[in-house]
């Protein structure tokens, strides 16, 4: 059976309120859910993105297997009911999940459980019947553990538009986050920190645990269609995955409080997905669905506000303490840049910004991100034109390298980034020469570009004559060192070939 639910965390400080929500509209009483996950000692299930659990719920003991479906929220479920605590792996015979069974390298063995106070409610939205589900609790994996904070609206029948409309109301009332992480891949996550923490980590300190590195794409699988719909819609959830995940982590999601290195980290990757999702829609824009060209500009600003801090944190966090280390005078005097309209952290929190990112996976869940003639399978030659015309552009600025301004040196890393993110969204491998050389040139641009802001900041906000001659000569070196770099990695980019397999069968 398919599952496919809108999951929001609760800040603590908001969970007396959500429960007396829950008190006014609920038809069941609360009940307590046990549930023991298990894996092999390879992750062999959580590799698959599936989770194998027995719950008891009530008196009855329930067996469950969810497969990761088409996109973050919706899984294939399997539900069993069972006499005693124990797994029959014969129930998925014939079934989807009989090959990921059978491919089992080892014995399941119990890795984490979950202990949960379920209070839920069935609520008609329009056509549509939803189970809103109030989740208090922990997951507990060895000597760690970790709260449980958060509302889910599973559909149970009808349309999905449903729940997002129902999701939308209850960010409209509360400051509530858009949490994509299940409990099962939270539970795993808590198990691998075992070998990295021998020492007990409980509330916070367990959530800034599994929140220490920002949320990275992994390597998009090649795509078996040339079908505009499928592609664009695949990717672009990739990518709004990377925004939403790096959100959630910069706004605080379970109450962590991060250090400013990490938050920048979150800030950064964050942005990338917004790049990344931008890349997306500019090279399938002749098809965008007027909804989604309306999405694109309100991210295009929230982009831009978030870039602000990001040149700060550039600023402060990177070129200021190398420059110190060299002997920046009078250091101790510089103030730190200026303050540019809230804090990344409160407007990755906002309720506009959330509310603006479930629009966005509304549209793209759904699948309304393009316009009826996107079906044309003639339009296909169209995105290959329109992606062969961008590297035509960066070969042709390549070229004129050495009497590009800084501004244009800016544009061209802009078309790198286009270039190379676009490749992604059709599944390039990123192995391939071209791919690398396209990361290279956007990773030497990017620190030539970075000199550049910080030569600006520091003609007009040094503290004296003597810091702002240092470290304009201190940046002159450094731009003099990636304007050569830049050079060298833009010959080899020259040299190579626009070359990808789905873009020969378009050809064919």
């Amino acid at each position: 059976m398919l599952e496919r639910e809108l999951k929001l965390y609760v800040p603590t400080a908001h969970q007396a309120t959500v429960a007396q929500v829950m008190a006014l509209i609920q038809n069941q009483p609360a009940i307590s859910l046990a549930a023991h996950y298990f894996d092999t000692p390879q992750r062999d299930l959580a590799r698959q993105q599936a989770a194998l659990r027995l719950r008891l719920e009530g008196q009855q003991w329930v067996q469950t297997l969810k497969l990761r479906a088409d996109d973050e929220l919706s899984v294939l479920e399997f539900n069993h009911l069972r006499p005693e605590p124990s797994l029959d792996l014969s129930l998925y015979q014939g079934t989807a999940a009989q090959s990921l069974i059978q491919s089992l390298q080892s014995p399941l063995v119990t890795r984490y459980q979950t202990e949960v106070l379920r209070t839920t409610a069935i609520v008609q939205h329009n056509t549509a019947e939803i189970e809103i589900a109030w989740d208090v609790g922990h997951i507990k994996a060895q000597q760690h553990s970790l709260p449980i904070s958060e509302v889910e609206f599973e559909l149970k029948s009808g349309p999905m538009t449903a729940v997002f409309d129902i999701g939308q109301q209850w960010l409209q009332q509360l400051p509530l986050l858009i949490e994509l992480r299940s409990k099962s891949e939270r539970g795993d996550a808590l198990y691998e920190l075992a070998s990295q923490h021998p020492h007990s980590l409980h509330g916070t300190d367990a959530a800034l645990a599994l929140a220490a590195q920002p949320y990275r794409l992994g390597v998009a699988p090649l795509s078996a269609h040339i079908d505009l719909a499928p592609l664009y819609h695949q990717a672009s959830q990739r990518f709004l995955t990377q925004i939403i995940r790096n959100a959630a982590f910069l706004a605080g999601i379970d109450s962590i409080q991060a250090p400013n290195d990490l938050q920048a980290s979150y800030l950064t990757l964050m942005r990338v997905g917004l790049r990344r999702l931008r890349s997306c829609r500019q090279l399938f824009k002749p098809w965008l669905s007027p909804l989604e060209k309306e999405h694109a500009e309100h991210l295009l600003e929230q982009y831009r506000k978030f870039g602000r801090w990001r040149d700060k944190d550039m600023l402060w966090l990177e070129l200021q303490p190398k420059l110190i280390a060299a002997g920046l005078p009078s250091a101790k005097k510089l103030a730190p840049p200026k303050r540019i309209g809230r804090h990344p952290r409160s407007l990755a929190a906002s309720q506009s910004y959330q509310l603006l990112l479930l629009d966005n996976l509304k549209n793209l869940v759904l699948e309304r991100g393009l316009i009826d003639s996107a079906q044309d399978p003639e339009q296909a030659q169209r995105l290959v034109y329109r992606l062969q015309r961008n590297w035509l552009r960066i070969i042709a600025l390549s070229k004129h390298f050495d009497s590009l301004e800084p501004e244009k040196r800016h544009y061209l890393r802009n078309q790198i980034k286009r270039l190379r993110y676009n490749l992604e969204a059709l599944g390039y491998d990123e192995n391939e020469p071209l791919y690398m050389h396209l990361a290279k040139a956007q990773d030497h641009l990017g620190h030539l570009c970075d000199a550049y802001v910080a030569q600006s900041w520091y003609q007009t906000q040094a503290a004296t004559s003597t810091q702002k001659q240092f470290a304009l000569d201190w940046l002159n070196k450094k731009i003099d060192k990636y304007d050569l770099k830049s050079k060298k990695t833009l010959g080899l980019l020259q040299a190579q070939r626009l070359d990808l397999p789905l873009l020969d069968l378009v050809a064919e």
